[in-house]
């Protein structure tokens, strides 16, 4: 079924590119907002994003769950994009800020609510770092060849927003 809309989406039939974009629309909209945080930017992302894998479909080789992968990459990419534009400053993170944790009681579990409210509240580096690392599963050198830093930098930040993250949990749930 989807190797057909596949095709008939790269012809150009508008209700096969409406049933790709409809089944991506959700996954590329959330990856983008992880990052940018911002619902009018992650929309906006989410539709250049699509619109431009509609015009490399030619391209494309894949079953659905690749496609929506390869749609989701190229939104945090542009996701990224967005970010360094609007921050205009590096991604480093001065790690000597936060003190590392080194408890080891994890044994509390929290909403998928609650971790988000507290993704949202750590320090952009982190949080970009975590999003990318947990929420899109991308390796750390792929991280790093991302945000162009260093991979030892990404790890750094991945460890340190994590305990940030924990700390924050504990504190305010």
């Amino acid at each position: 079924m989807f190797d057909t809309i596949l095709k008939l989406g790269r012809d150009g039939d508008e209700q096969a590119l409406m049933r790709l974009y409809d089944l991506c629309c959700n996954a590329v909209y959330n990856a983008s907002y992880n990052i940018v945080l911002n619902e009018q930017d992650a929309e906006e992302i989410a539709h250049d994003a699509i619109l431009a894998a509609f015009s490399l479909l030619r391209d494309f080789n894949g079953n659905e769950a690749c496609f929506i992968a390869w749609v989701k990459k190229i939104a945090v990419n542009k996701s990224i994009d967005k970010y360094r534009h609007d921050s205009r400053r590096p991604m480093q993170v001065d790690v000597d800020e936060f003190k590392e944790k080194t408890d080891d009681d994890d044994d509390e579990t929290y909403s998928i609510e609650q971790v988000k409210a507290a993704l949202s509240g750590l320090p952009e580096g982190y949080r970009i770092v975590i999003t990318l690392r947990l929420l899109e599963e991308m390796e750390y050198e792929d991280i790093a060849n991302t945000l162009n830093i260093n991979e030892s930098s990404v790890r750094s930040q991945y460890s340190r927003g994590i305990a940030k993250l924990k700390e924050v949990l504990r504190v305010e749930f």
